[in-house]
């Protein structure tokens, strides 16, 4: 799949898709990966809960939409529930093609389980849930837990569902409009910059320790990048993967790389800016633990 993404897609932009679809990032250029870092964009490298949360969320609405288009369906059967199960199924073979990496683990169960509130009818979206991907990964493989990897998808996840759970609802209400677009590029503005501002800070403390780096300006570039990604580029790697087993794959992955060029001028831009990035020397384990300790209190 990597070699028949790159042969249409020539460059950098073909390593990047590569590396969405799949999870192989091997002949990206360093500059690349480099400029993805410092700009705050790395996430988007590690097939993690954003682009498994995105491509379920496509498979979900899109199943669910043309489940609607039949009368007879909508108003005798439970297409919610229909959609839900295909999108989990479409979850696990991403998990299979990207390679199974922690935080894809991590982001199936979670997926798994909000698909499993749907079919009944319960809210899914919780700390049980981290808990119980935490358990499992942490039972399976339990040298993940000094991962990088293992430590900052966690701290991202366990602060968005803490924040979101206490302050969300209060804060999002005031900048939530009945109507108007002007309303709603505002409402999602703030939507965006509070949630990467919170994912930012907690795992800033697990940057410090295994990178000693510091992203200044990761806000600007997810605010530009992430609804490019979330609005065009995933929806044309669901219909990519779709098309691949026919051979026409090359009809999704042109437009798609129309927005990996965007996304690719914003990493850039960002990391080139004065103060990208604020390297620090290396802070001591105890430091660490201290840091995570006070943060969950």
């Amino acid at each position: 799949m990597t070699e028949r993404i790159k042969t249409n897609l020539s460059g950098e932009t073909g390593t990047l898709a590569a590396a969405l679809i799949t999870g192989i990032r091997s002949g990206m250029p360093e500059k690349l990966a480099e400029a993805m870092r410092n700009a705050g964009l790395a996430h988007l490298l590690a097939i993690s809960g954003l682009h498994m949360g995105l491509l379920c969320g496509v498979v979900f609405f899109s199943s669910r939409l043309l489940l609607s288009l039949s009368p007879r369906l909508a108003l005798k059967y439970p297409i919610k529930k229909w959609a839900a199960f295909i999108a989990a199924f479409a979850g696990l073979g991403y998990l299979f093609i990207s390679g199974a990496s922690i935080p894809t683990i991590r982001a199936f169960i979670m997926v798994i389980i909000v698909f499993l509130g749907v079919l009944t009818d319960r809210k899914a979206i919780s700390l049980r849930l981290v808990a119980i991907a935490a358990i499992f990964i942490l039972v399976t493989t339990p040298e993940a837990l000094v991962g990088a990897s293992f430590q900052m998808s966690f701290a991202a996840v366990v602060a968005l569902v803490i924040v979101f759970e206490r302050f969300g609802n209060d804060f999002m209400n005031k900048f939530r409009g009945d109507n108007g677009f002007s309303q709603k590029v505002k409402y999602f503005i703030i939507g965006s910059l509070f949630t990467s501002l919170i994912a930012e800070i907690a795992i800033a403390p697990f940057a410090l320790y295994h990178f000693n780096k510091v992203v200044l300006y990761g806000l600007l570039a997810n605010l530009i990048a992430m609804p490019v990604m979330g609005s065009w580029v995933m929806p044309w790697i669901v219909v990519t993967l779709v098309l691949m087993p026919f051979g026409l794959e090359w009809l999704a992955l042109e437009p798609m790389s129309w927005g990996l060029e965007i996304i690719m001028a914003v990493a850039y831009w960002v990391s080139s800016l004065p103060g990208a990035t604020l390297e620090i020397p290396a802070i001591d384990i105890k430091a660490l633990v201290f840091l995570v300790i006070g943060a969950l209190c």
